[in-house]
């Protein structure tokens, strides 16, 4: 395998090829990558920065004039359409949603008309409960797995696997 490849060589590798590198070489590679996409990051918000910085107040008259405070609006700057997007991203107290639920739950209303209702169990909760309580909650429960990450670190002390 070649020991000059470089992260720009990558893309066009089989995995196995790259696989079969040297730990050394494939830690210096990743070490690059992750220097490349916090080079990327770090551009792409201050492009992100410069870009809010010429059009926010524009966008500001726009969303205004049209009275949309929030959503997708749209303005021309020469050849180019200025497409922004301002979410809403609303909170939801949750106390007070659950004594709402409550009041609907005695108006003889159904809740999930209105709301939707999930219950989620923290693993840390579940993995501390006694064995009695969790065989009550094993149907309910399926553990699902992520996706394996790696990390490579040079060793302080001695080698092998």
């Amino acid at each position: 395998m070649n020991s000059t490849l470089s992260i720009h060589d990558l893309p066009e590798q089989p995995a196995a090829h790259v696989a079969a590198l040297g730990v050394e070489l494939l830690a210096d590679l990743l070490e690059q990558a992750e220097a490349h996409m916090d080079r990327a990051k770090a551009i792409k918000a201050s492009l992100d920065e410069a870009i809010a910085h010429r059009y926010g107040d524009h966008a500001a008259l726009v969303r205004n004039q049209n009275n949309k405070p929030t959503g997708i609006v749209r303005f021309d700057d020469g050849p180019f359409v200025v497409i922004t997007d301002l979410p809403k991203k609303p909170e939801w107290d949750q106390e007070k949603l659950a004594e709402l639920v409550g009041k609907i739950r005695e108006s003889g209303e159904d809740p999930a008309d209105y709301v939707e209702i999930a219950y989620r169990v923290p693993e840390s909760r579940y993995t501390a409960w006694p064995t009695f309580i969790k065989k009550f909650f094993e149907a309910a429960r399926t553990l699902k797995v992520g996706k394996a990450t790696f990390k490579l670190e040079r060793s302080t002390g001695r080698g092998g696997r």
